[in-house]
């Protein structure tokens, strides 16, 4: 047997023999578990989002029946709830992106195809193109409606950093 130092106490069980650990795959970062394709994955899992809609319009006939102000003040915050943490909006928005982004992709790799040399759009690029999207989705008039507001928020704004004096002239 080993000798043992008498400064440091001498553990319960000793492995006698050596176990080979278990090996744990994370398939995130595995080269088994295949490529992500995130059109399939958006394919596959796409009525979940039809499953929390029509959720949210149960709760909601639900609460319009509901007499017992207790209850309905519960289900009125599992409602608010539900709605905060899907953030539809944003999420349709970045669908809506990623999926510009892939068509811009694919008529890039179409162009390389033929012969052309790869072109890769900047940031600042990619964002003035997002923009011209969103303008093109909204229209002119609740464009300018929207750019009308900002121009008045920006107004006030600097209203406010000229100095007292000088505002009533």
């Amino acid at each position: 047997p080993m000798e043992m130092s008498s400064k440091r106490a001498v553990g319960r069980f000793r492995e006698v023999v050596p176990i080979a650990a278990e090996k744990r795959r994370d398939p995130r970062f595995d080269k088994m578990s295949g490529q992500f394709n995130q059109e399939l994955f958006e394919k596959s899992y796409d009525f979940l989002d039809d499953y929390k809609q029509n959720e949210q319009a149960m709760l909601r006939d639900r609460i319009k029946k509901e007499k017992d102000p207790d209850t309905r003040a519960e289900l009125e915050s599992a409602l608010i709830r539900m709605v905060s943490t899907s953030r539809e909006y944003s999420a349709k928005e970045a669908k809506r992106k990623q999926l510009l982004a892939r068509e811009r992709k694919k008529v890039e790799a179409e162009l390389v195809e033929q012969g052309k040399t790869p072109f890769y759009l900047k940031r600042s690029e990619k964002r003035k193109l997002d923009l011209v999207d969103r303008y093109n989705k909204l229209g002119k008039k609740n464009m300018d409606k929207i750019l009308e507001k900002r121009r008045k928020r920006n107004a006030t704004k600097d209203h406010r950093r000229v100095p007292f004096s000088r505002r009533s002239e």
